[in-house]
């Protein structure tokens, strides 16, 4: 083994708050360096999961969610495989839907959007079948299969989980929820658009799934209205641009080594060789919890 392969070793039981990790993911790799900095080097899960999620990235959990259990065959927990039996469509989303009320509420606005969420919801998940049918027609599906890649140079693996996928599909959809938006006579929900274009974070998690597993990859977007699904046909899914946007994943996750290598553990140390958080980001670091908070003062002041 060689010097800087035991040297990372020991760095890599320093991340997660001392916990320890021994992989990325393509999440990860598509933040800002601060804050993978804050979430995966100086938090644990436990405190990463204090953040408190909104009402989008629930809306998201319940349409995807209940969908899958719908179409799967197999569904991944960890590295276990389970086969799905039929069930309801009205039972599946009342027990993602009694998952989500029992996480904690940001504030009223979150609450009433939490709420109200429900009844787009529901078409949502309609949209998403749709997509799904006309993607693998009558296919066998599994879904959230973890699968890694292990680059060249790269010490750590690249671990994520695929949506939907086949023996020869894989398959990433990305809910739109709802504009919520504050009048005089209180909240309304507004239907969100879909985008005329991929947007690049989501091609980089599907380049990442099809590095993984040499399948045919898409990409869709759903909201309560429609659907809209890339392919190849797409200039930002041809084989060649995934190749591109992999590769810009792999050279974030070698500069994130060798910047841990160079602190040797010490987030203090990395901390000056990093650039300073953007406070004024429209979401990054709009979440951090009063213990993120401390731990940003103490990196950078």
């Amino acid at each position: 083994m060689t010097t800087q392969k035991n040297k990372l070793l020991k760095v890599m039981k320093t991340l997660s708050g001392g916990e320890g990790s021994d992989h990325f993911s393509p999440t990860q790799l598509l933040i800002p360096t601060p804050k993978w900095m804050i979430n995966y080097f100086c938090c644990t899960q436990a405190m990463r999961r204090q953040s408190i999620a909104s009402y989008k990235m629930h809306f998201g959990n319940l349409t995807n969610n209940t969908a899958q259990k719908l179409v799967a065959k197999y569904l991944f927990v960890g590295d276990k495989r389970l086969e799905l039996t039929q069930r309801s469509k009205d039972e599946i989303f009342a027990e993602e839907l009694e998952q989500i009320n029992q996480q904690e509420i940001r504030d009223d606005k979150d609450k009433w959007s939490r709420q109200n969420m429900i009844e787009l919801a529901k078409p949502c998940i309609e949209q998403i079948l749709k997509a799904v049918k006309e993607i693998f027609n009558k296919q066998s599906l599994q879904c959230e299969r973890y699968v890694y890649t292990s680059p060249d140079g790269l010490l750590m693996d690249i671990l994520g989980r695929i949506d939907y996928e086949s023996d020869k599909i894989i398959a990433e959809t990305k809910s739109k929820p709802p504009y919520v938006r504050a009048g005089k006579n209180g909240f309304s929900l507004y239907t969100q658009k879909l985008p005329e274009q991929p947007d690049e974070n989501h091609v980089a998690q599907v380049a990442f799934y099809w590095k993984a597993t040499k399948k045919k990859p898409y990409l869709f977007y759903v909201n309560d209205k429609e659907y809209k699904i890339f392919d190849y046909t797409n200039e930002k899914l041809t084989f060649d641009y995934l190749d591109y946007v992999y590769d810009k994943l792999v050279k974030k996750a070698l500069m994130i080594q060798r910047l841990l290598l160079l602190s040797d553990g010490d987030p203090k140390v990395m901390a000056q060789y990093v650039e300073e958080p953007d406070y004024n980001h429209p979401y990054y670091y709009k979440d951090l919890t009063p213990e993120q908070i401390e731990i940003t003062k103490q990196l950078w002041g």
